[in-house]
């Protein structure tokens, strides 16, 4: 009787143990996805804040080159009328030329500011943005080998339900690990986004140069 009562608290604390073991493999797996999907919210947001900054500039860069356009069709077919007085024929020469050159450092600056933005959503999608794919380590931490239930300690293979406390005693959980390294992650890609040499300030700096030009 009391070989049988052994074996059956035995059988049924190794049931718990398993049963234990595959909540925390789904847990897991459940983690690895919310970070996915976490990486994956963070390459849509700069996909979008690169977006804009990259209409914006085809916006700069058409409308500049409509005025452009304007500037070389003043220089041929806009001609003062004879008998116009030197000295206004050269301010009007001079400020024709300086809008020319204006409108076409402003289609310059933008179409720049456009291959930097671009340069600078593929580095941080390509370097700082990735998508967490868990290592082969990783898997083997979070497989669970049915012979480590022997490492468990007899005390916990024989424990009375609802009489004996404790529990038995695991490696460290890598869920936990993976949770604290998503602020680890974010603080990388902010970092990341200020290490960029050609990046949003470069970007920016184009923009506001070729604003100026196109106003």
């Amino acid at each position: 009787g009391v070989t049988a009562g052994m074996h059956a608290l035995w059988g049924y604390n190794r049931k718990n143990y398993l049963y234990d073991r595959d909540m925390r493999l789904k847990n897991e797996f459940k983690v690895l996805e919310w970070r996915a999907k976490q990486a994956k919210l963070w390459r849509e947001d700069v996909k979008d804040i690169i977006g804009l900054t990259e209409k914006k500039m085809d916006t700069y860069t058409i409308v500049s080159a409509l005025q452009l356009g304007m500037c070389v069709a003043l220089f041929t077919e806009g001609r003062l009328a004879p008998g116009t007085p030197p000295w206004l024929i050269h301010f009007y020469m001079l400020t024709l030329s300086a809008a020319f050159l204006y409108h076409l450092m402003s289609v310059w600056f933008a179409m720049h500011a456009s291959v930097v933005a671009s340069c600078s959503e593929v580095r941080l999608l390509t370097q700082f943005v990735r998508l967490p794919i868990p290592t082969w380590e990783h898997l083997e931490e979070m497989r669970t080998y049915a012979q480590s239930y022997e490492q468990v300690g007899g005390r916990n293979m024989l424990r009375v339900p609802f009489l004996a406390g404790g529990k038995p005693t695991v490696t460290a959980c890598s869920s936990q690990e993976l949770a604290t390294d998503l602020p680890e992650v974010a603080d990388e890609l902010q970092l990341g986004a200020s290490a960029i040499t050609p990046g949003p300030s470069a970007v920016a700096g184009a923009t506001s140069a070729s604003s100026d030009p196109a106003a």
